[in-house]
């Protein structure tokens, strides 16, 4: 019977603890890889800020390039100016005369006819025509406050209906104010019309109107 190797207790305590370690770690599992590469990050870092490692250039830097456009030349637009001929007139040519007035010569009408027609187209002048209706005059008051007074004359022409067609101022009484208040009173005066040959006809006739104040 060959005797049993006797193992010595410090090599079984040693690889019971590296075999105990190992599985520690392997039971931390994801946690322990995190912690190596934490520290792996933590040690490049350093190195690279101290110089031992030189970070690697990914990308070159952006370079910006210019291109000059080529400038755009306009040419002048050119204004064309249309020729106009001017026609060239020949002045009429200057003739001197003298224009001849040819004056009419009227004849002189008989006299006998001149005057038949004159008293046919004229109406005749009555004196002393009857009134059918008289308006008296309204004194002007400015007239009064003036103390304006007079007498004045005025031609009436009466038409066929005894009604004052026109009135005119023969005599004046002095003032305007007076003589415009007469002739709008004789306007509204109604006359007993001319007849001639049995027929009303129209006739002057003339009537005088006095402006008297009372307490003059």
């Amino acid at each position: 019977m060959q005797p049993k190797a006797e193992t010595s207790p410090r090599l079984a305590t040693s690889s019971r603890s590296a075999n105990g370690a190992r599985a520690g770690f392997w039971r931390r599992g994801p946690i322990g890889i995190f912690i190596i590469a934490v520290h792996v990050v933590l040690i490049y870092v350093a190195a690279t800020t101290m110089g031992i490692i030189k970070t690697p250039n990914m990308m070159k830097p952006l370079e910006a390039i210019f291109i000059d456009q080529p400038e755009e030349k306009h040419e002048p637009v050119k204004v064309i100016k249309p020729e106009l001929e001017t026609p060239i007139v020949d002045p009429p040519p200057i003739v001197d005369t003298v224009p001849e007035i040819e004056v009419p010569v009227d004849e002189p009408a008989p006299a006998a006819i001149t005057a038949q027609t004159s008293d046919a187209a004229a109406p005749t002048e009555t004196a002393d025509m009857k009134v059918d209706r008289r308006v008296d005059p309204i004194y002007p008051p400015a007239s009064r406050r003036a103390g304006e007074e007079g007498t004045g004359v005025f031609r009436v022409l009466v038409d066929t209906n005894g009604r004052p067609t026109e009135v005119q101022v023969l005599k004046s009484s002095g003032f305007p104010r007076l003589d415009e208040a007469a002739a709008t009173a004789i306007r509204k005066w109604v006359f007993h019309a001319a007849v001639a040959n049995g027929q009303p006809v129209q006739s002057w006739t003339r009537v005088q109107v006095q402006f008297k104040l009372e307490n003059a």
